[in-house]
């Protein structure tokens, strides 16, 4: 403020209150005159400096990021790429500071105010694109979180997960947008077994989560039955092939039992007509006619070679996980031999092969022979 113009203000309330004495004009007389850059703001004992640009303020970057492609868009590294299964989404970002420039700026998955994944420009859609492998942003199975959805629609995990965009300024203001990706499909009890065996890691999906299947009007868990649908065909050699269609859920080989029964409905008792199906040594006996055993049990591997060579004489009930996952799946085959020029198993037309869920003792599917 300059001398004159405070002068005219004192002058002005001077008309109120009296004439101003020569100790008065004498004392503003000595008053040092200030420049812009030195003004300060007293508030109190304390004394405030502006920061920034012409006295101004500094002002944080603006920035803008979000999911420009469908969820059904995403990329998922399997182990073998990556030390983990992880997933990764295509992203956009901007960011713009208007009185100065962008010193930083990338993606916090955490949201610890770190940035964990730094982008190269201040506007981009690829993460790195002078790297294939860093054209998306690859999500930490950590950062998931999931709510478990049970109505008479849903019965499964929801997964989201949400991060954020922050740009840092040369003086130091951050500008931060944050961004939440909700994966579209959920997740029922078959794909969460599934990927734990074939993607562990994925979405930080763990054993405990089986649990929350385990419900009366929940159509999947570790104690409802699964169901499962046969096609069955005869081949000129006197083999019944049955390939399973579909399974409303998958669970481990261990779990079932085969029963082989005549068109009276009895169990076929004349030699290995029932029994489990999953190659398998309990009381230290072996069991299972599992002939795609890939075990690195010797004796196991012995009985899987004696099915395999078998012509039905032995054993009339072979069978095959044809997609090597451990459980049964569509795609599988269980094969039953009657008489023929390749066959010489007891089957005949009429005849069944039930299968039994160990854990709750029910036939949850059965195959006629015609």
């Amino acid at each position: 403020m300059s001398k004159a113009y405070f002068f005219a203000i004192f002058l002005l309330a001077a008309s109120f209150t009296g004439c101003i004495g020569n100790e008065n004009l004498d004392e503003l007389s000595e008053q040092e005159p200030t420049t812009e850059e030195e003004t300060t703001t007293v508030e109190g004992d304390e004394q405030i400096t502006p920061v920034g640009t012409n006295t101004t303020a500094n002002m944080a970057p603006y920035v803008a990021a979000g999911i420009w492609l469908s969820n059904d868009d995403y990329v998922i590294f399997d182990p073998s790429y990556d030390d983990e299964a992880r997933m990764a989404i295509y992203v956009n970002w901007a960011a713009k500071d208007f009185d100065g420039s962008i010193a930083n700026a990338g993606f916090d998955l955490d949201l610890d105010m770190n940035i964990d994944v730094f982008v190269e420009e201040d506007f981009g859609i690829l993460i790195n694109n002078t790297s294939a492998d860093n054209e998306t942003l690859k999500l930490e199975n950590s950062n998931w979180n999931y709510d478990f959805v049970l109505n008479n629609d849903i019965c499964g995990l929801i997964f989201h997960t949400t991060f954020a965009f922050i740009a840092l300024d040369n003086e130091g203001a951050a500008g931060i947008e944050l961004v939440q990706f909700v994966l579209r499909d959920w997740i029922d009890y078959d794909d969460m077994m599934e990927i734990k065996n074939d993607l562990p890691g994925l979405f930080g999906i763990t054993d405990d989560m089986e649990d929350l299947f385990d419900d009366p009007n929940c159509g999947g868990g570790p104690n409802s039955d699964p169901i499962a649908t046969f096609f069955v065909s005869e081949d000129s050699g006197g083999r019944y092939h049955i390939e399973v269609i579909k399974v409303s859920r998958a669970a481990p080989l261990e779990d079932f039992s085969f029963f082989l029964k005549d068109d009276t409905g009895s169990t076929y008792v004349g030699g290995n007509g029932f029994g489990e199906v999953a190659m398998q040594i309990i009381s230290g006996s072996e069991f299972g006619i599992e002939t795609s055993y890939t075990g690195d049990d010797d004796q196991l591997k012995n009985r899987a070679t004696n099915v395999s060579n078998d012509d039905g004489s032995v054993y009339p009930v072979h069978f095959s996980d044809n997609d090597r996952d451990g459980f049964l799946s569509a795609g599988d085959q269980f094969m039953v031999y009657g008489m023929g020029n390749s066959a010489n198993g007891p089957a005949a037309d009429n005849w069944k092969l039930d299968i039994q869920f160990d854990l709750t003792g029910n036939i949850i599917g059965s195959a006629r022979l015609l």
